[in-house]
């Protein structure tokens, strides 16, 4: 998850992680490479004492701008690659130069026109078509990449980097840009010998654009010996890159012990120093009674660690005095975007205790969830945990599922 949102919906809302190409363990080529690059110091200084008494020895300013890049000057390389492209505009070396220093500076758009180019004046350049890939890597233009490594497999059949790249790239572009279809399984045992609870869960989300996602589910719920179903959609977009925002609603024909209906709407925010805000409200509405929420969270992200709280303030319409619930939770992410958290909630809640009856009571739980992925396409969800109903009963869940990228 990237640092500053936070998810309240089950299906990740504004999961902007899964839209950007910087995220741990989708670096791309050209980045890996730099960091891989043993830097030197500094820009040659006999060169640019060659440079600076004969300005006009082009030879002297190009291994100047070779030394500069080298060392990770890229803006006095790129400074160096513009001199000399003015006194050639046709030279294939210089524009790969000056590209690099662009791609090196995180300006991939004015990188492309260059490449473009000096590969039509160069089509057998094989660093030329390199950089061309890296730049539309680093724009996420996808399907572009894609037809140029074609291409470049075409053109350099003894070369293994275009296959190798294609490979990466369908990799990446499933992991951020992927649909997700989920199912799953969860059995709840209670205590004083009343009937287990079970359900099970459907969803599929789809993106529409870069980070702008679209979702739409089906839940079934048996307690009490009754079951309810439940419709579920929708929608989350980021309006910066600070913040982003969700929308969601659900609807239980003939319900009894969910919401007949609720819609949800919540917000996340990035603030300094890795942490993060979470807003949400929710409105449902029961059968015999409505239940008003307002959660909010703060997040502090520790390398692959976090750390949160979430207050939630609760309000139904037959009690005057609000209730107060809490949880802490610590995850840890690992791998590609896999993760494990230890939840652990007290205070007050609003729940259906028995068919039509919301009560609001004491409740603790302690819970273990997790989502492991085994591949970039299959992931485990599952979770294990206890909670404490007040005085009417203690639960003890397990839910497993199967998540998949297409």
């Amino acid at each position: 998850m990237k640092k500053g949102t936070h998810p309240f919906f089950g299906w990740r809302a504004a999961d902007r992680r899964d839209d950007r190409s910087t995220k741990k363990g989708c670096v791309p080529f050209f980045i890996a490479s730099l960091l891989l690059a043993p830097p030197a110091l500094a820009c040659e200084p006999a060169l640019e004492a060659q440079v600076a008494a004969r300005p006009e020895d082009s030879e002297a300013r190009d291994a100047l701008a070779r030394s500069c890049a080298r060392a990770g000057e890229h803006a006095k390389a790129l400074a160096h690659y513009d001199r000399l492209l003015a006194h050639d505009s046709a030279n294939v070396d210089w524009l790969l130069g000056k590209s690099q220093a662009l791609l090196a500076l995180q300006r991939p758009r004015e990188a492309l026109a260059l490449l473009e180019d000096a590969r039509r004046r160069a089509p057998a350049y094989e660093d030329v078509w390199r950089a061309n890939a890296n730049a539309l890597d680093q724009l996420d233009e996808f399907a572009a990449a894609d037809a140029l490594l074609t291409d470049a497999a075409a053109r350099f059949p003894q070369a293994t980097w275009p296959r190798e790249r294609r490979a990466a790239l369908a990799e990446r572009r499933l992991m951020e840009r992927g649909s997700r279809v989920f199912a799953d399984l969860s059995y709840e045992e209670l205590s004083g010998d009343r009937p287990a609870w079970k359900s099970a869960s459907i969803g599929f989300t789809r993106p529409l654009g870069e980070a702008r996602r679209v979702f739409a589910g089906l839940h079934l719920e048996e307690r009490f010996d009754t079951r309810d179903e439940q419709f579920l959609v929708g929608w989350s977009d980021w309006l910066s890159d600070d913040w982003s925002y969700g929308l969601s609603a659900d609807f239980s024909p003939d319900a009894e012990i969910l919401p007949e209906w609720s819609v949800t709407a919540e917000a996340g925010r990035a603030l300094p120093q890795d942490w993060s805000l979470g807003l949400r409200l929710r409105h449902a509405s029961h059968e015999t009674v409505d239940v008003d929420t307002l959660a909010t969270s703060l997040e502090k992200y520790l390398e692959s660690f976090s750390i949160g709280y979430t207050l939630n303030i609760a309000k139904t319409s037959d009690i005057s005095s609000p209730s107060f619930g809490h949880l802490l939770h610590v995850a840890r992410e690992y791998g590609d975007a896999s993760n494990i958290a230890l939840v652990i909630g007290f205070g007050e809640e609003a729940e259906t205790v028995a068919p039509g009856v919301v009560l609001v009571t004491d409740t603790k739980s302690v819970a273990l969830r997790g989502l492991h992925w085994t591949s970039p396409a299959w992931a485990i969800r599952w979770d294990a945990g206890w909670y404490e109903q007040g005085d009417f009963y203690d639960r003890y869940r397990v839910r497993l599922g199967l998540e998949h990228r297409f």
